[in-house]
């Protein structure tokens, strides 16, 4: 995964609990202004307007993701409209109750404060909608202050200057340490990936390890048996592999194992199989749902591609090229890894004992 799909998937989820938590206060901010000084009991504002003004908010609070799923379609971020119905709710509330009573002046400033304070903190992944929505608090915060509070204009707007660049300093340091940390996530990840391939590659090969087919023929063992489906395995075994080291030397026989193993990877290529370096120059292949017939048919096709690669070997009894010896083994009731890996190397040292470039089975 690259930096920018985590970063995208990150701040989805940051998103999404950060709305949760945003909503939370914002429902203890309405009771706290609802109980701290009931304006509708002084008769300032009617009962009615007031539950007319907080009907947009309560909204918000409690019907948002239902309302954000029948009306929204699905390639449109709910979060991104939870977030501008919740911050257009608080401005029509508490615009609506400036116009009602002058009263609620100071209560309007604390609540735009504390809105700043909290949308800042929830929205700083997304830069785009932290500065806009910031940006309109502000201004928001500014135009009270002009039309109610006159006299103390000059203060409030240093006061609010202050304030708002002490947010834009904690988005930038917060926006910063987040990217760091989902970076640090993915470099975690990239080691954590790296260390699994080198437990289970080859590192010349770059195709299973001993181990990895350890392991993997176990599990197929007990399918095998669960389902009643065939298993086979074929160990290959380069022929003269040693006189191409003594006549041309290990880079060339390390090419040879490279450009060989290569080929078993196209050879098998369904899902469930697997190809491996046994040790040495010894391959051996994994045969899932494969029956002695099917198997003979992969062993043939090893040896004709392998004529086709035409590997050079100057040294060889068998063919100027590079050939293999191939012992096939096919799972019966009853038998482990270890004796169908034995049968398997029986009947390839069958084969080097008499003929070479061969298979038996």
């Amino acid at each position: 995964m690259t930096f920018e799909q985590q970063l995208h998937n990150e701040t989805q989820l940051y998103l999404k609990k950060s709305f949760i938590g945003l909503k939370l206060l914002s429902l203890g901010l309405l009771l706290l202004v609802l109980i701290n000084r009931p304006w509708y009991i002084y008769g300032e504002i009617p009962l009615t307007n007031m539950l007319l003004s907080m009907l947009p908010l309560m909204l918000s609070l409690f019907l948002t993701d239902t309302i954000a799923s029948k009306l929204l379609p699905k390639k449109i971020n709910s979060s991104y409209f939870s977030f501008i119905f919740l911050f257009l709710s608080w401005l029509i509330f508490t615009t609506s109750l400036l116009i009602y009573s002058a009263s609620f002046i100071g209560a309007a400033i604390t609540i735009t404060d504390m809105l700043v304070l909290a949308f800042g903190i929830s929205l700083f992944p997304n830069r785009a909608m932290f500065f806009s929505i910031i940006a309109i608090l502000s201004a928001y915060h500014l135009s009270i202050n002009v039309l109610y509070v006159t006299s103390e204009l000059w203060f409030s707007g240093i006061r609010l200057l202050c304030f708002v660049v002490i947010v834009f300093a904690g988005h930038h340091v917060t926006e910063t340490w987040f990217k760091r940390a989902i970076q640090k996530d993915i470099d975690n990840q990239r080691l954590i990936k790296e260390l699994e391939e080198l437990a289970i590659n080859d590192g010349l090969t770059q195709i299973a390890n001993r181990r990895h087919f350890d392991d993997v023929i176990n599990k197929e063992i007990a399918n095998s048996e669960r389902t009643k489906q065939p298993l086979a395995i074929i160990l290959i075994d380069i022929d003269y592999f040693k006189k191409l080291n003594d006549s041309l030397g290990h880079q060339q026989g390390d090419k040879c194992l490279i450009s060989f193993a290569n080929m078993l990877k196209n050879i098998v290529n369904r899902p469930r199989d697997l190809c491996a370096r046994y040790g040495g120059e010894e391959f051996i292949l994994l045969l899932a749902e494969t029956d002695l017939a099917g198997a003979i048919i992969v062993a043939e096709k090893v040896k004709q591609q392998l004529e086709q690669l035409a590997i050079l070997h100057p040294d060889s009894s068998v063919s100027d090229k590079v050939t293999v010896s191939q012992g096939i083994a096919v799972l019966l009731p009853g038998m482990s890894a270890d004796e169908l890996c034995h049968l398997a190397d029986e009947k390839l040292y069958q084969v080097k004992r008499t003929s070479r470039n061969h298979f038996a089975y």
